[in-house]
C-alpha cells in the first residue's frame, strides 16, 4: 500500500545579503532598490554583506552562524535533539584563505571542517550534512532535506548557506569574461553578464505543523537534473532544466494551472537566460509571472538558492512578486512574463530554480494552498549490480592514470584537459560500466551521486598558484571550472548521458550518505539506475569507490 506522504512545512527564515538583513533585504526588493556597487578591490560591480566577526570564526563561519542564530533563537528546536539534522550548502567554504598558502593545505579549508566547527557550537546530536552542487547548492539543500524528513530519519532539517567573495571566485568568474562591466541585467536585451554578491541564510523545514510559520507554506516537491550537454555552458535546448522542474511538479502533483509564479536563477548572462526561457516554455510556465533576484543581490553561488527561495517564501505571502531589477525587454527565444515591477500572482504556489556549472540544474515548488497530501510512490528495491575501486599504484598518477585510459583504447582527446580527480573518476566509471552498463536505462533515469572530503581542494590549489603568479592574462577558466567538485560528476553525465539527480556530499570520511541517497532515489522512484560513491583525490592521492545500483 502506498503511505501518505509526510508533509514538510516552512518554519523560521533568516537572510543577510547586500541589501542588509532580510527585513532590509525585503524592503529594498519592494522599492526596486540594488545593493549592487563597485568595489575597487575587487575591480567590478559586486553585492558585498556587512558580515558581524565572531571571535574564533572565520568570515564564512560567521556568515552563516549568524543565520543559524536568528532561526533557532525561540525555536522549539534545537541541533543538539536527534530529530534535528543541519544541512550546509556551499560553493566554496573558506576558500579565501588559501591565497599565499597554495603550497600547503590548510585545514579550514576543508569544507567538512568548517561544518563540524559550526555543528559543535550548536552541539549537534547528528553530523551536519554539506552539499556543494556549485550554483544550485541551495536549492539542492532544499531536495535532499526533503527526501530524508521523507524517509522519517529526521522531523526538522536547519539549511544554511552560504558563501563570502574572495579574489579566487571573482577571478574565476571574469576569466569566463562573464562578468559585467555595470550591475547585472536579467533576461533584458542588453545583458552582458553576471554580477556576483555574498550572502547567507537559513531555513528551518519541519514535518510538524505545530512549529511551521503561518500562513502554512510547504515544500511540496524537488528535484535535480543534468543537461549532459557542458561542464560550464548551459544546454542550447533548455531540457535539463525542463526536467528538473517536471519532476518537481510532478512530484507535488500540481499542473501549470496550479503555478503562481516562477523565480529564475537568472544570471544575466547571455546563454543562461536563453535557456531558462525555453524551459520554462517547455513546462508551459511562460505565462506566468516570472523574475530573477539577481539584479538586486548578485549571485551569491550556495547562498542563492536559499536567500531566494526565502524571498518566494515572502512573495507567496504578499500575493505579488518583485521586479527584476534592471529588465527592460527582452531578446531571450521565448518570452516570460517579466517585468522590472511588481506583478500580482493568482496562485499561491510558486517553482523556484537554479542552474549551474557541470551541466547542473534543480528546482523545487513552494505551496501555500491548502491541499490533501499526496500519496508516497509505493516502495521499490534497489539492488547492487557492479562495484570498483580504481587500484593503489607505485607509478605517479599521472603515468598511471594515462595508462589506465589508453587502455580503453579510448580517441577522448578532452580526457587529458581533466582535473586528476575527473581523471580518476572518467577511468573507475568506466571500468564499472564494463561490468554492468547503462543502455536500457533512459536518461532521465539515470543518476550519480558521489562524496568526498576534500571537495575540490586538488583544483582549487593549481587555481590558487595561478593567481599568486599574478600573470597578465590572469585566471585559466580551464583550471577554474574544475574547482566545483561536481563538475567531476557533470564529466560523467555528459559521457554517459546521465540527465538524472547529480548530486555531490562533503564529509570527512565515507559514511555510506551517498550510498544511502542513491538507494533512496531507486526506493522512491527517482531513478531507474544510480552510480554512487567515493570519489577523493589530492596532492598524487586517490580513494575511488564507486558502485552501480539499480532497480531490482
Amino acid at each position: 500500500m502506498a503511505d501518505k506522504r509526510i508533509n514538510i512545512y516552512i518554519g523560521a527564515t533568516s537572510m543577510r545579503t547586500c541589501l542588509g538583513d532580510k527585513a532590509k533585504t525585503l524592503a529594498a526588493m519592494n522599492n526596486s532598490e540594488s545593493g549592487l556597487k563597485f568595489a575597487a578591490g575587487f575591480g567590478m560591480h559586486v553585492g558585498q554583506s556587512d558580515v558581524k566577526p565572531i571571535d574564533g570564526y572565520t568570515r564564512f563561519e560567521a556568515m552563516l552562524i549568524e543565520q543559524l542564530d536568528n532561526v533557532l533563537e525561540g525555536a522549539k528546536i534545537a541541533l543538539s535533539n536527534k530529530d534535528v539534522l543541519l544541512v550546509i550548502s556551499t560553493t566554496k567554504g573558506n576558500i579565501g584563505l588559501l591565497s599565499g598558502n597554495s603550497d600547503d593545505i590548510l585545514e579550514k579549508t576543508f569544507i567538512y571542517t568548517s561544518a563540524q566547527v559550526i555543528a559543535n557550537r550548536y552541539n549537534a546530536a547528528n553530523n551536519p550534512i554539506v552539499i556543494s552542487n556549485a550554483c544550485i547548492s541551495g536549492v539542492s539543500a532544499f531536495v535532499v532535506a526533503k527526501e530524508l524528513l521523507q524517509r522519517g530519519e529526521y522531523r526538522h532539517v536547519v539549511i544554511v548557506g552560504g558563501d563570502a567573495l574572495c579574489e579566487f571566485i571573482t577571478s574565476g568568474f571574469a576569466s569566463f569574461k562573464s562578468i559585467s562591466p555595470q550591475p547585472c541585467r536579467p533576461y533584458d536585451a542588453e545583458r552582458d553578464g553576471l554580477t556576483l554578491g555574498e550572502a547567507a541564510g537559513a531555513v528551518i523545514l519541519t514535518t510538524d505543523a505545530e512549529l511551521a510559520e503561518k500562513p502554512y507554506i510547504r515544500l511540496a516537491g524537488g528535484a535535480v537534473s543534468n543537461d549532459a550537454n557542458h561542464i560550464s555552458g548551459p544546454s542550447r535546448t533548455g531540457d535539463g532544466l525542463y526536467f528538473a522542474i517536471s519532476n518537481a511538479m510532478n512530484e507535488a502533483a500540481l499542473t501549470n494551472d496550479d503555478i503562481g509564479f516562477v523565480n529564475t536563477h537568472g544570471t544575466a548572462t547571455r546563454y543562461n537566460d536563453e535557456m531558462e526561457s525555453k524551459a520554462v516554455a517547455w513546462a508551459k510556465l511562460d505565462d506566468k509571472p516570472t523574475n530573477s533576484l539577481k539584479g538586486y543581490i548578485g549571485h551569491t553561488l550556495g547562498a542563492s538558492g536559499v536567500v531566494e527561495a526565502i524571498a518566494c517564501i515572502e512573495e507567496l505571502k504578499q500575493g505579488e512578486i518583485f521586479g527584476t531589477k534592471g529588465y527592460t525587454s527582452t531578446d531571450t527565444p521565448f518570452e516570460l512574463k517579466l517585468s522590472a515591477n511588481i506583478q500580482p500572482i493568482a496562485r499561491k504556489c510558486c517553482v523556484k530554480t537554479a542552474s549551474g556549472f557541470g551541466g547542473c540544474n534543480a528546482a523545487i515548488v513552494l505551496d501555500m494552498m491548502e491541499r490533501e497530501s499526496v500519496p508516497q510512490e509505493e516502495n521499490r528495491t534497489s539492488r547492487l549490480v557492479a562495484e570498483y575501486r580504481l587500484p593503489d599504484s607505485e607509478q605517479p598518477f599521472a603515468e598511471f592514470i594515462r595508462s589506465e585510459f589508453k587502455s580503453f583504447g579510448d580517441s577522448n582527446m578532452k580526457f587529458y584537459k581533466m582535473s586528476d580527480m575527473s581523471k580518476g573518476l572518467y577511468v573507475a566509471v568506466e571500468r564499472l560500466l564494463a561490468i554492468e552498463g547503462l543502455e536500457e536505462i533512459e536518461q532521465t533515469r539515470r543518476a550519480i551521486v558521489l562524496a568526498n572530503r576534500s571537495a575540490s581542494l586538488d583544483a582549487d590549489i593549481v587555481h590558487q598558484q595561478i593567481l599568486d603568479k599574478h600573470l597578465p592574462e590572469g585566471a585559466s577558466p580551464a583550471a577554474f571550472v574544475y574547482t566545483l567538485a561536481n563538475v567531476a560528476a557533470g564529466e560523467m553525465c555528459i559521457r554517459h548521458k546521465i540527465q538524472g539527480d547529480n548530486t555531490f556530499f562533503i564529509e570527512n570520511e565515507d559514511s555510506g550518505l551517498a550510498e544511502m541517497y542513491a538507494r533512496n532515489l531507486i526506493e522512491k522512484n527517482r531513478a531507474d539506475a544510480v552510480i554512487c560513491g567515493w570519489c577523493e583525490y589530492l596532492k598524487g592521492k586517490w580513494n575511488i569507490n564507486i558502485k552501480l545500483f539499480k532497480n531490482n
